[in-house]
Parts: C-alpha cells; sequence; structure tokens
C-alpha cells in the first residue's frame, strides 16, 4: 500500500514477497497470540458485554475500546493506556504512565472527554482499574454505555489487542533498549504515525484519519 501511496508502483503481493527475497528483506512476524491468565473480578461491579464481538461502526464515536499494555524499557517500565474508536480506527485517547494504576486510566478518559458524548459505547476487559467505582462513575456520568468481555475472552476485545501487536510486533521489535524518556517519544511518534499515514486494508487503503471524512 505505502509502495502505491508514495511510489505509484502498483505491485502484486506475490511481487512484493519475491523483490524481498532478491534483496534478502524479512517482515517481522507476529508472535502467536496465547490468552493471559487474568484473576477473576467481583461481578458486583462488572458490566454486561454489550459489544459482543460486533466490531462495525458506521460513524465515529459510536463504538470505542479500550486497553492497558506493558512497555519495558532500558531504564524501568511504563505502561499505555489508549482508546480506539471502530469508526475510523483511529486512536481517539493515550495515556503513559510508570504505574499501571485508576490514575492511568483516568487521565485517558480525560484526554478523550472533548469527544465523548452520550450513548458512546466504551468495551473494556475486567481489569480492576474499569471494575473501580471512580472509572464507572467518570463514564455514567457522561452518558457511556459500560461494556466489558467475557472471563477469559481476549478476543471480545480483538481489534485493541491488534493495535497492540502492530505497535511492538512492526515498531518496538526494531528498536532495542529506549529509555523510558524515548520510550514516550517513540509512542507519541508512532501513534501520530499510525493515525495519519498508515493505511489499513479495512480502511479501502486509507489512513485513519483520512477514512474518517467519509464518515458521519
Amino acid at each position: 500500500m505505502q509502495l502505491e501511496r508514495k511510489c505509484m508502483l502498483h505491485m502484486s503481493l506475490g511481487s512484493v514477497h519475491r523483490y524481498m527475497a532478491i534483496l534478502g528483506l524479512k517482515s517481522t512476524r507476529r508472535k502467536r497470540y496465547v490468552s493471559p491468565k487474568k484473576e477473576a473480578q467481583s461481578p458486583l461491579r462488572t458490566f454486561p458485554n454489550v459489544l459482543q464481538q460486533d466490531f462495525r461502526a458506521s460513524a465515529r464515536h459510536k463504538k470505542w475500546l479500550t486497553d492497558i499494555t506493558y512497555l519495558p524499557c532500558k531504564d524501568g517500565k511504563l505502561y499505555l493506556s489508549c482508546i480506539k474508536d471502530l469508526g475510523d480506527k483511529s486512536i481517539v485517547a493515550y495515556s503513559i504512565s510508570a504505574k499501571n494504576d485508576i490514575y492511568l486510566v483516568l487521565d485517558m478518559l480525560a484526554k478523550a472527554k472533548p469527544f465523548m458524548c452520550e450513548g458512546i459505547v466504551l468495551h473494556s476487559d475486567r481489569g480492576s482499574q474499569y471494575c473501580s467505582p471512580i472509572y464507572q462513575s467518570v463514564l455514567l456520568e457522561r452518558g457511556i454505555v459500560i461494556s466489558m468481555s467475557r472471563p477469559g475472552m481476549p478476543y471480545d476485545n480483538a481489534p485493541m489487542e491488534s493495535f497492540f501487536s502492530i505497535l511492538k510486533n512492526e515498531e518496538l521489535r526494531l528498536v532495542k533498549h529506549l529509555t523510558c524518556s524515548q520510550m514516550r517519544n517513540f509512542i507519541d511518534c508512532f501513534i501520530r504515525y499510525y493515525n495519519e499515514d498508515r493505511p489499513q486494508w479495512n480502511l479501502k487503503k486509507l489512513t485513519p484519519f483520512e477514512f474518517r471524512s467519509q464518515l458521519g
């Protein structure tokens, strides 16, 4: 897709593979996904799975997904919390912190607040941050519909997991020994690239920001 967009070269995937073999180039391969074991959460603060793996959205700000991933660094560790919009596949808001706690998620919600409107479905797993009364009260006060994956079912949040897989396999595997400061800058650049410059097959070969102009 990038050859077509930037070099005006129309080439089949087979031709790309042949030229890569000639040049000795290999693509990064995604690791086989293994569902992590998660501790059971109290049912008192969980919500039903409203999304039901229906990842289609006819417009922006109708269905959001959120999750947290771990980022190992040379001098410590960081956690990345994101919200992904299923309408244009863009990252709406994100937050980075050295602690995987409720403040990480609340900071992300604060950044997403300008885009929040009543009726949005926000789907997550049943992690402790999402079962927090503080997190839930922020969403309910804004009229957000809370949806949660079933226990032990990461595929209920598959597009969010896919974004983290792209980040780690296409980008982070190519860089080594980033400090926490460098990692923060790297994530800022990657999310900007993902939203503005990286085309996707399921967006008609457009980037999320290009595709959103076709949505309501």
